[in-house]
């Protein structure tokens, strides 16, 4: 009898190959005996809960294994119809693989940024004004859906400007791009955001400036003329909510809308100036349309509410915590556009500069950024700047493209970035290949290998020499893992001496001289080169368990010798004492 079977039955009764489900399962399991509690665990290594909405089914099934033992067979069975998520889940396949190590970067920011008390809380009105100032948090959401938070991250504030670039997607969603610029610009303004200047063609300079959301809002307003302010206001809430990740309820704050009311003069000059000028789209009621604005400025949200938006934004516009395409990637570009040119009110541009990164920030104390397809953040103090940003969280953002490479131009950098990490890649598996591929060249005579290798065994000789506490057999040791082979002590030996009596001959130390010979050099080493240099000089220095604090200097010049983030040093400190501390 013929075999009638079609793929698709062929696919859902064949089993998977035993040996890729037995490496998942030896990810949870322990003497081959897993349980609900060391999948979540290793769940949660990866930044991801049992809630994912990739695992629904796996959830449900796991259920019926509560206090007993889950063995192979019933692995299987629980991981069958979403086999690929969990796969890339338990591997470390997500954007950010070192999900932990990430998160403790994070963390070492976040303190750095916590004793910084300058600013003010904006004062014109009551609910801004007695915010405590002391509020911080972050939080974070990969677009894998991988979540990290900090301090007062559930703390709901009025989201107040933040609103106004997805206002104005929103626009953009239900009246088209065309129509919506008709009435709104797309051009930096240079000018506070409550300027009173238009373009010459009497449109808003953008969607960020009080003109440019106020226009969206009247775009808004006239587009659903049976709506009250009050009932479009909750339709953007649901949008809000929608972005969010549909699992915290988006808030309302009469209190601060009647108080924005009260002080709304400049806002209703803007809106005469608009109507008597480029005029309201379809003859809108003025004051819906001021009410509307004002109530999205109302709208209360959590800096963890909003990392899911910005993260959302990160992915294209599907929603990393539900999967569901809350915006067309069209509308996104637009969007994230619009907040990189203008999201951080007058000082735009020079966060832009600086910082590189599409973000929005309100004068309640929160920053929303965004990581084109990587991660979205929100930072949460009330501490406002000259220009109306919130001090730690710009802080926060400066320091985090300081350590990683997120920075929009970092890829132009041509593997020079002074070593930041990319932690879209595993940091180990990256120095192993690095080391592998320089093992690999030196034993041809590769030449830029060479200057490695010589630029690193005279720097870790000159810092044996400066401190009289490491030994030769140290630098041995760690020339022989980035060569691969053996090394004689008596030609390391010569050589040390060499410089030793180089340094009594000459007032200046063979360390400063290596110094300016790195300095010099560092134009033509790339960031592998550079890594393996430290990496080098690093595992000397603390080979006795310890950074001492003159092998701690040492570093730092050295590090400033190749063109290395300071911040690097530290974080390898870090990871160092977390080591031993395991």
């Amino acid at each position: 009898m013929m075999n009638t079977l079609s793929n698709q039955d062929r696919y859902l009764t064949s089993t998977p190959s035993t040996h890729q489900i037995q490496s998942l399962f030896d990810l949870v399991a322990h003497d081959n005996i897993a349980s609900i509690e060391t999948i979540q665990q290793r769940i949660a290594k990866c930044g991801l809960s049992l809630d994912d909405y990739r695992l629904r089914t796996m959830r449900t099934r796991l259920e019926e294994y509560k206090n007993k033992p889950i063995d192979i067979d019933a692995f299987t069975e629980i991981v069958r119809e979403e086999l690929l998520a969990v796969k890339k889940i338990l591997s470390h396949q997500l954007v950010i693989p070192e999900w932990q190590e990430f998160c403790q970067i994070i963390l070492k920011i976040f303190n750095e940024v916590d004793p910084n008390h300058s600013g003010r809380n904006a004062n014109y009105i009551p609910v801004l004004r007695d915010a405590d100032p002391e509020k911080w948090g972050v939080a974070l959401c990969t677009v894998s859906g991988q979540r990290y938070s900090i301090g007062d991250v559930d703390v709901y504030h009025s989201i107040q400007s933040v609103s106004k670039p997805l206002s104005y997607a929103y626009a953009l969603n239900k009246e088209g791009v065309d129509f919506t610029h008709q009435f709104v610009g797309t051009e930096p303004s240079g000018s506070p955001f409550n300027d009173l200047r238009l373009m010459p063609d009497r449109r808003p300079f953008n969607p960020s400036v009080n003109a440019g959301a106020l226009m969206v809002a009247a775009l808004i307003a006239s587009g659903s003329p049976e709506k009250s302010a009050r009932e479009l206001t909750q339709d953007i809430m649901d949008f809000w909510f929608a972005l969010s990740g549909e699992s915290e309820v988006v808030n309302f704050s009469q209190e601060t809308m009647e108080s924005e009311l009260s002080t709304a003069h400049n806002n209703f000059a803007i809106a005469y100036l608009l109507q008597g000028n480029k005029g309201l789209p379809r003859d809108v009621d003025l004051n819906k349309m001021i009410e509307l604005y004002l109530s999205c400025c109302s709208i209360e949200m959590t800096s963890s509410m909003l990392s899911v938006a910005a993260a959302t934004l990160a992915n294209g516009g599907i929603c990393p915590i539900t999967g569901k395409q809350v915006l067309s990637a069209e509308i996104v570009k637009k969007t994230l556009a619009v907040m990189q040119f203008s999201g951080m009110y007058d000082n735009a541009g020079t966060f832009l500069f600086e910082v590189g990164l599409p973000a929005k920030s309100g004068v309640a104390g929160a920053v929303m950024a965004v990581v084109p397809n990587v991660m979205g953040f929100a930072t949460f103090s009330p501490r406002l700047d000259t220009y109306g940003n919130s001090v730690r969280g710009v802080a926060f953002c400066h320091k985090l493209v300081d350590r990683f490479t997120f920075h929009m131009y970092d890829s132009l950098s041509g593997g020079r970035t002074g070593c930041k990490f990319d932690p879209r890649e595993s940091q180990h598996n990256q120095k192993q290949r690095d080391l592998s591929d320089i093992r690999w060249a030196l034993s041809y005579g590769d030449r830029y290998a060479t200057k490695i290798y010589d630029l690193a065994m005279t720097t870790m000789v000159d810092i044996c020499i400066a401190d009289t506490d490491i030994e030769l057999d140290v630098i041995k040791n760690v020339l022989e893992e980035i060569v691969g082979t053996k090394i004689a002590r008596s030609e390391l030996r010569d050589f040390a001496l060499a410089r030793q009596s180089k340094a009594l001959a000459e007032t200046v130390s063979p360390f400063d001289v290596t110094l300016k010979n790195l300095s010099s050099e560092k134009e033509a080493l790339d960031d592998n080169g550079r890594e393996i240099i430290f990496e080098s000089v690093f595992r000397v220095a603390c080979a006795d368990g310890e950074v001492e604090t003159e092998e701690y200097d040492m570093l730092l010049r050295i590090s400033e010798a190749l063109g290395i983030y300071a911040g690097i040093v530290d974080l390898e400190i870090n990871r160092f004492k977390r080591k031993q501390a395991r």
